[in-house]
C-alpha cells in the first residue's frame, strides 16, 4: 500500500489567523504578545458583560473590585458558568438587542434541569467562526480542492453553511450535502466528481468507508478529511486512513464556543486552539488549575463575542496540554484530543474505550451500546456471515478489557445503525 498523501509541512494556520487578529506579521507571535491580547480582551469582555448582561451583572457583582484583572491568573477568582446556567438563564446572558441576533442554536442537554440550551450569535460572531474555519481548513485543502461537507448546511448560519462559506473564501469548491441516511449516493458523488476532501462526523465517514470497501469501488479520490462533532478513536482513524489512503485530521468544536475551537496541524499530534477568540483553562474536579501535562476539564472564556459572551464556561470535556513545543513551529500549546468527558465514577466504560475495542474488528460496521449495573448490551451491525464466531470474538475482547462487566448481551444486525447517520454524539445509554 502506498503512503498517505500529506498536506504541506507548515506552521499551523491557526497561528497565522491569530497574528492577523493581533495585527502583527506572520510568524512573529510570542506568548507575551498573546497573553497581553488575551488579558486586554478579557477585561473588555468583563466590562461589556457587566454593562449589558443582566446575568453577569448579578453574578459578578461581588467581584467588581477585582475587575479589571491585572493578570490572567486573577481570572481564577471569578465564578464558573455552567451548562445549567445557560439552560435556566441563557436569555439573561445576551448582551445585544434581539434585532442584532442573527442565529440561535438550540441544544438538548443532559443537565439537571433538562431544559434546552440556547446559544445566541450576532452576524459578527458568526463571521469570527467563518474566519477561523477558513484558516483551519487551509491545513488540509487548497484553492483547487473539491470539498464534501456532511455537516448541517441549512438553515443559513448552520455549521455546514459557515464551513461552506469558509471553503469558498479559500477559493475551493464546497459540495454542501449535509447529513445523509444512505452511503451509496454519497460514495457515487465522491467517485463521479472526484472529490478530494471531506468534512464530517467520524461515524458518518466510517460508514462511507465500510460501504466503499464492501462495494469493491477500488481507490478513493479523497486525499484529506477532517473529523468533527465527536470523538474519533485512533483505531477508527487508522482504518479510514488505510482504506482510503488519505490524511485524517481532527477538529474540536463546540456550539457554546462558537462552533470552532481547535484543529490539528499537519503533524496530527493534537489540537492548536483558537486562542485569540477564546481563553482556556484546565481545572481539576475541585475547580483548581492543573499542572501542565496533567488532564483536566476544559474551561473557556470568550474574548471577542458580543451576542452571548461566556465567562469561565465549564465544558465537561477532558484534555491536557502536551508538554514541549510542536515541531510545526508554532508557539501555541498543543492540546490532547478530547477522548472523554466528566462522568460518574461507577460507569462501566466510556464510549471511547468501546470504540477502541470494537473498531479493531474490521467486520463491524457500527454499534449501539447500553448498560445497566454490571451488564453491557450491544447491538452490533455487520455483514459478517459467521455470527457466532463474531459474537465470541466481541465478548472475549470486552470481558478481557473491562473487569467491571460481568454480563454481556450481543445482538447482531445487518447493515449500519441508524445512529451512524445522526450527528448526536455517541454515548452509552445507562438504564436505571
Amino acid at each position: 500500500m502506498t503512503e498517505p498523501i500529506h498536506v504541506p509541512k507548515m506552521i499551523t494556520p491557526v497561528q497565522l489567523e491569530i497574528e492577523r487578529k493581533l495585527g502583527i506579521p506572520d510568524h512573529s507571535l510570542t506568548l507575551e504578545k498573546l497573553k497581553k491580547w488575551q488579558l486586554d480582551r478579557l477585561n473588555d469582555t468583563l466590562a461589556f458583560c457587566m454593562n449589558h448582561s443582566p446575568f453577569y451583572k448579578e453574578k459578578l457583582a461581588d467581584f467588581s473590585n477585582s475587575i479589571p484583572l491585572r493578570s490572567l491568573e486573577e481570572l481564577q477568582q471569578l465564578p464558573f458558568t455552567t451548562s445549567d446556567d445557560i439552560s435556566e438563564k441563557g436569555h439573561r446572558m445576551v448582551c445585544t438587542s434581539q434585532s442584532q441576533i442573527e442565529r440561535i442554536v438550540t441544544l438538548n442537554t443532559s443537565g439537571t434541569t433538562g431544559t434546552a440550551k440556547r446559544i445566541y450569535f450576532t452576524k459578527d460572531d458568526q463571521q469570527l467562526t467563518v474566519d477561523f474555519f477558513a484558516y483551519g481548513m487551509s491545513t488540509l485543502i487548497s484553492s483547487h480542492s473539491k470539498v464534501l461537507v456532511l455537516l448541517p448546511c441549512h438553515p443559513a448560519g448552520s455549521v455546514g453553511d459557515l464551513l461552506s462559506r469558509a471553503i469558498r473564501k479559500i477559493g475551493a469548491q464546497p459540495y454542501s450535502i449535509g447529513p445523509f441516511n444512505n452511503p451509496d449516493p454519497i460514495n457515487d458523488l465522491i467517485a463521479s466528481e472526484k472529490l478530494d476532501a471531506l468534512v464530517g462526523a467520524p461515524k458518518q465517514i466510517y460508514t462511507l468507508v465500510q460501504s466503499w470497501k464492501s462495494s469493491n469501488r477500488g481507490s478513493c479520490p479523497i486525499q484529506a478529511l477532517l473529523l468533527s462533532t465527536d470523538y474519533a478513536s485512533p483505531i477508527l482513524k487508522k482504518s479510514i486512513e488505510s482504506a482510503w489512503n488519505c490524511d485524517v485530521l481532527e477538529h474540536y468544536g463546540m456550539t457554546e464556543a462558537g462552533l470552532g475551537v481547535g484543529v490539528d496541524c499537519y503533524l496530527k499530534r493534537g489540537y492548536h486552539l483558537r486562542e485569540a477568540d477564546l481563553y482556556f483553562e484546565l481545572i481539576d474536579k475541585d475547580g483548581n488549575p492543573v499542572a501542565e501535562g496533567e488532564p483536566g476539564e476544559v474551561v473557556f472564556s470568550t474574548l471577542t463575542r458580543h451576542g452571548m459572551p461566556l465567562i469561565r464556561y465549564r465544558t465537561k470535556d477532558i484534555s491536557q496540554i502536551i508538554p514541549g513545543e510542536c515541531p510545526c513551529g508554532t508557539v501555541l500549546s498543543t492540546y490532547k484530543w478530547i477522548s472523554k468527558r466528566m462522568q460518574n465514577e461507577d460507569s462501566l466504560c466510556t464510549i471511547a474505550e468501546l470504540d477502541n475495542i470494537l473498531f479493531q474488528i474490521p467486520e463491524i460496521n457500527g454499534f449501539d451500546a447500553a448498560a445497566k449495573k454490571e451488564s453491557l448490551y450491544l447491538k452490533i451491525y455487520s455483514d459478517e456471515q459467521n455470527k457466532e464466531e463474531l459474537k465470541i470474538k466481541i465478548s472475549e475482547s470486552i470481558l478481557n478489557t473491562f473487569p467491571g462487566v460481568n454480563k454481556i448481551e450481543i445482538e447482531l444486525l445487518a447493515g449500519f445503525p441508524s445512529s451512524a447517520f445522526s450527528l448526536q454524539k455517541k454515548k452509552i445509554e445507562y438504564i436505571s
